[in-house]
């Protein structure tokens, strides 16, 4: 299907890839939401973190320069590290399709930023797991 899409849309290129990579993506956080094996703690963090994104109030005003989008962006990578970081491999395996080194570079990059989360919020997120 994605294969479809890039060549209907006569993608080349990044662009193509960008499509690809992002139809993957899409797929995988679609098939995790969905997935029983996927603890639901998980999937709330993930969508409590969706609607903080979109919300007009945030803990850093968007408008001021340089740090505006930081909250959003630090929150945002605690919802994809509780999707990539915190599920069994085997699950993930069986929704990703795009090439295993974006996942994994994906999930290294959403690890480190999730080291400036405070550590008393992680420990809330994840009871049960080191910190």
């Amino acid at each position: 299907m994605v294969v479809e899409i890039v060549k209907k849309a006569n993608l080349q290129g990044g662009a193509a890839r960008v499509v690809r990579d992002g139809m993957n993506v899409g797929r995988l956080v679609k098939g995790l939401a969905k997935d029983s094996r996927v603890p639901r703690r998980n999937k709330l963090i993930f969508a409590g973190v969706a609607a903080y994104v979109v919300m007009p109030v945030d803990l850093i005003p968007d408008w001021l320069p340089g740090i505006g989008r930081l909250d959003d962006l630090i929150m945002l990578c605690v919802a994809v590290d509780s999707m990539l970081n915190h599920v069994p491999q085997s699950v993930l395996d069986e929704y990703w399709e795009g090439d295993q080194a974006l996942l994994d570079g994906v999930r290294s990059v959403v690890s480190t930023a999730v080291e400036f989360v405070p550590p008393q919020l992680m420990r809330t997120l994840y009871p049960n797991e080191p910190h």
